[in-house]
């Protein structure tokens, strides 16, 4: 059976971001030996829809498709599904394989404390690492189970490390945002507040967010250091090949345990039950002739 490798990217209007994604398939190809198709869920081309057709087109007879997502939100439970229920639709002789979430995952931790360390949170001299804060920041989501998991992320780091705080915060759709949470650190008695970026590229959410921790800084007068994404970490490349080998002997996983669409969870009770879907800017961006958004009987799945 031939078999390809499906990269889903979230995409960025930013060119430095792309580029960087684009790097971290090569490296995703190199390492795993596969044809890698990168594609994008939105703002960045090609489409999710365009390179799983050149997979097929090409010769692929298995495609496990792999987002590269860092928690169970909305993209992960509904986009790509949706897409991937279309594409089972249009080729039914090919076999579509999907991956979990990244993280949170151990592997992970590793490469976000490292991106720390390399910022100079426990360089000598200057603040001491008692007075110095750790920032998680997130990219924040409608969904609750996506940003418990930036939380979890938060106390693993935290968990036999030096740092006498380690605190989350959102770029957005959530809080606390980014100001509120160097603010914390400072009212809990940090002197150094160090932002940790739970990204993987840059783009505008991660300049955003420096932008967004410098003028709180500055306002607040605390000392600031940015780590840099997680980008093609050791670490993040090792979760990744896990998912790929997950999804290819079929022991992927996703828990229900915290779905909102699968339990009435507090402040979310209108969305559960709610049918899988997606739409032309997303998991449907370069299909055509699409009559409605609700495909042969799995609008329940959602990627689970």
């Amino acid at each position: 059976m031939t078999d390809a490798l499906l990269l889903v990217g979230h995409g960025s209007r930013d060119p430095e971001g792309v580029a960087q994604y684009r790097a971290f398939a090569r490296a995703v190809a190199a390492q795993l030996d596969i044809t890698v198709h990168p594609c994008f869920l939105e703002l960045a081309d090609p489409p999710i829809a365009v390179a799983l057709r050149r997979a097929v087109e090409e010769g692929a007879r298995r495609v496990i498709v792999l987002p590269l997502f860092l928690g169970p939100a909305g993209h992960q439970k509904n986009d790509v599904p949706t897409l991937l229920n279309w594409a089972r639709a249009t080729w039914p002789e090919v076999t579509f394989a999907y991956g979990a979430p990244l993280g949170p995952h151990a592997r992970l931790v590793e490469a976000l404390a490292d991106r720390v360390r390399r910022a100079g949170a426990t360089a000598p001299g200057g603040v001491p690492p008692e007075e110095t804060a750790i920032l998680v920041v997130g990219r924040g989501s409608r969904d609750p189970d996506s940003n418990s998991d930036v939380f979890k992320v938060a106390r693993l780091l935290w968990e036999g490390r030096p740092y006498p705080w380690v605190e989350v915060a959102f770029y957005s759709l959530t809080g606390p945002r980014v100001a509120e949470g160097i603010e914390r650190c400072v009212r809990l008695g940090a002197r150094r507040v160090v932002v940790a970026p739970f990204l993987l590229f840059t783009g505008g959410i991660h300049k955003g967010t420096v932008e967004q921790a410098r003028e709180a800084a500055a306002r607040l007068g605390v000392d600031l250091l940015c780590a840099e994404p997680l980008g093609a970490h050791e670490g993040v490349l090792a979760v990744v090949e896990q998912r790929y080998r997950e999804a290819l002997d079929g022991t992927a996983t996703m828990t229900c345990d915290l779905c909102k669409y699968r339990h009435r969870m507090a402040g979310f009770e209108h969305e559960h039950g709610l049918p899988q879907a997606s739409d032309h800017r997303h998991g449907l961006r370069g299909v055509a002739h699409v009559h409605d958004h609700h495909h042969h009987g799995e609008d329940h799945d959602h990627g689970h």
